[in-house]
Protein backbone atom coordinates (compact mmCIF):
# COMPACT_ATOMS: atom_id res chain seq x y z
CA UNK A 1 0.00 0.00 0.00
CA UNK A 2 0.74 3.36 -1.12
CA UNK A 3 0.14 6.73 0.70
CA UNK A 4 -1.90 9.22 -1.33
CA UNK A 5 0.02 12.38 -2.97
CA UNK A 6 -1.17 15.02 -2.21
CA UNK A 7 -1.33 16.73 -5.55
CA UNK A 8 -4.25 15.49 -7.28
CA UNK A 9 -6.96 17.31 -9.00
CA UNK A 10 -8.97 19.72 -6.56
CA UNK A 11 -12.22 17.97 -7.78
CA UNK A 12 -11.00 14.47 -6.22
CA UNK A 13 -13.06 13.50 -3.21
CA UNK A 14 -11.79 15.05 0.57
CA UNK A 15 -12.69 14.47 4.21
CA UNK A 16 -15.65 15.28 5.90
CA UNK A 17 -15.90 18.61 7.75
CA UNK A 18 -16.38 16.26 11.37
CA UNK A 19 -13.03 14.55 10.57
CA UNK A 20 -11.30 17.66 9.44
CA UNK A 21 -12.90 19.44 12.86
CA UNK A 22 -10.92 16.51 15.15
CA UNK A 23 -7.65 16.71 13.09
CA UNK A 24 -6.74 20.48 13.54
CA UNK A 25 -7.73 20.26 17.45
CA UNK A 26 -4.93 17.46 17.59
CA UNK A 27 -2.67 18.02 14.62
CA UNK A 28 0.38 21.09 14.76
CA UNK A 29 -0.61 23.80 11.23
CA UNK A 30 2.10 22.16 9.67
CA UNK A 31 0.70 19.01 9.40
CA UNK A 32 -3.28 19.88 9.37
CA UNK A 33 -2.47 21.62 5.90
CA UNK A 34 -1.74 18.04 4.66
CA UNK A 35 -5.08 17.08 5.95
CA UNK A 36 -6.68 19.81 4.30
CA UNK A 37 -5.59 19.72 1.11
CA UNK A 38 -5.66 15.87 0.94
CA UNK A 39 -7.65 14.51 -1.80
CA UNK A 40 -8.23 10.88 -3.06
CA UNK A 41 -11.09 8.80 -4.64
CA UNK A 42 -13.63 10.01 -7.50
CA UNK A 43 -15.90 13.17 -7.35
CA UNK A 44 -18.10 13.71 -4.22
CA UNK A 45 -16.48 11.26 -1.94
CA UNK A 46 -16.62 12.11 1.46
CA UNK A 47 -14.39 10.11 3.82
CA UNK A 48 -15.00 10.24 7.73
CA UNK A 49 -12.68 8.72 10.52
CA UNK A 50 -15.39 7.11 13.07
CA UNK A 51 -14.90 5.59 16.59
CA UNK A 52 -17.93 2.97 17.45
CA UNK A 53 -18.68 1.93 21.05
CA UNK A 54 -18.44 -1.64 20.36
CA UNK A 55 -21.53 -3.85 22.84
CA UNK A 56 -20.52 -4.17 25.98
CA UNK A 57 -18.93 -7.97 27.46
CA UNK A 58 -19.19 -9.64 30.53
CA UNK A 59 -16.70 -11.42 31.51
CA UNK A 60 -16.64 -14.87 33.27
CA UNK A 61 -15.19 -12.92 36.72
CA UNK A 62 -17.93 -10.21 36.34
CA UNK A 63 -16.18 -7.53 34.59
CA UNK A 64 -17.97 -5.74 31.87
CA UNK A 65 -15.95 -4.68 28.81
CA UNK A 66 -16.59 -1.64 27.02
CA UNK A 67 -14.70 -1.85 23.48
CA UNK A 68 -13.88 0.45 20.49
CA UNK A 69 -13.40 0.28 16.70
CA UNK A 70 -12.53 2.54 14.20
CA UNK A 71 -13.74 2.90 10.77
CA UNK A 72 -13.48 4.38 7.31
CA UNK A 73 -16.72 5.92 6.57
CA UNK A 74 -16.88 6.28 2.68
CA UNK A 75 -19.93 8.23 1.15
CA UNK A 76 -21.47 10.35 -1.55
CA UNK A 77 -21.31 14.40 -0.66
CA UNK A 78 -24.21 14.71 -3.56
CA UNK A 79 -26.84 12.10 -2.25
CA UNK A 80 -27.18 12.47 1.90
CA UNK A 81 -29.18 9.25 2.38
CA UNK A 82 -27.21 7.02 0.17
CA UNK A 83 -25.19 3.99 1.00
CA UNK A 84 -22.13 4.13 3.08
CA UNK A 85 -19.12 1.83 2.93
CA UNK A 86 -17.32 1.25 5.81
CA UNK A 87 -13.78 -0.42 6.51
CA UNK A 88 -12.11 -1.24 9.55
CA UNK A 89 -9.03 0.77 10.50
CA UNK A 90 -8.48 -0.69 14.03
CA UNK A 91 -9.77 -2.38 17.23
CA UNK A 92 -9.38 0.34 19.25
CA UNK A 93 -10.08 3.80 19.19
CA UNK A 94 -7.40 5.48 17.15
CA UNK A 95 -6.06 9.08 17.86
CA UNK A 96 -6.46 11.75 15.31
CA UNK A 97 -2.62 11.90 14.23
CA UNK A 98 -0.69 12.46 11.41
CA UNK A 99 -0.09 8.51 11.68
CA UNK A 100 -3.95 8.09 11.35
CA UNK A 101 -4.29 10.05 8.42
CA UNK A 102 -1.29 7.62 7.15
CA UNK A 103 -3.71 5.10 7.19
CA UNK A 104 -5.59 5.81 4.23
CA UNK A 105 -4.31 4.66 1.33
CA UNK A 106 -5.07 4.31 -2.40
CA UNK A 107 -6.16 0.72 -2.25
CA UNK A 108 -8.52 2.03 0.95
CA UNK A 109 -10.30 4.19 -1.12
CA UNK A 110 -10.53 2.03 -4.13
CA UNK A 111 -12.00 -0.47 -1.74
CA UNK A 112 -14.13 2.19 0.06
CA UNK A 113 -15.89 3.02 -3.15
CA UNK A 114 -16.03 0.10 -4.87
CA UNK A 115 -18.43 -1.17 -1.80
CA UNK A 116 -20.37 1.65 -2.18
CA UNK A 117 -21.42 1.31 -5.87
CA UNK A 118 -22.43 -2.42 -4.92
CA UNK A 119 -25.04 -0.88 -2.30
CA UNK A 120 -26.62 1.39 -5.44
Amino acid sequence: MHPISNNQAAFTGKFSANTLSKFQANLSDKDFKLVKNFRAGKRYTNIDIITVNKEPVRLSTGTVVCGKETYADFSSAKVKKGPHARIKLSDGALPFSIDTFKLITADLVKRGEKLMEMFR
